[in-house]
């Protein structure tokens, strides 16, 4: 069993292309990477409106896409993205032990495929 971490997106970004971990800005980002990186995971992604899973050194352009003003159907063919993503990054939806550090919005449709999962805290 691997320890997988997903990080929301957040709204303040830099404006210019970096690595996903380096766009993202903001107190609420800063906190949420710490805890994720005291938690020695085998993987942290980033969950991302418009990218949907992003490694931490994936080099990225600023954009602005918002899951929470999206319809219900455009959520779940997020979701069915981000989830074949993790397959296809090696991991194992129903062994691994997966950190949602997101909303409900964001992880809504995740954790519905997700055996072993963890919310630690709330975000609005």
């Amino acid at each position: 069993m691997k320890k997988i971490i997903l990080v929301t997106c957040v709204a303040p970004k830099r404006n210019h292309t970096c690595a996903a971990k380096d766009l993202y800005q903001g107190q609420l980002f800063e906190k949420l990477m710490q805890f994720a990186e005291a938690q020695n995971p085998a993987a942290i992604f980033i969950l991302s409106g418009k990218h949907h899973l992003l490694s931490l050194e994936e080099e990225i352009a600023p954009y602005d896409v918002n899951l929470n003003h999206v319809s219900e159907a455009a959520l779940k063919n997020w979701s069915a993205k981000v989830l074949q993503q993790l397959i296809e990054a090696g991991c194992d939806l129903q062994k691994d032990y997966f950190y949602l550090l997101t909303n409900e919005t964001y992880r809504r449709h995740l954790v519905t495929e997700m055996k072993q999962y963890e919310v630690p805290f709330y975000i609005e």
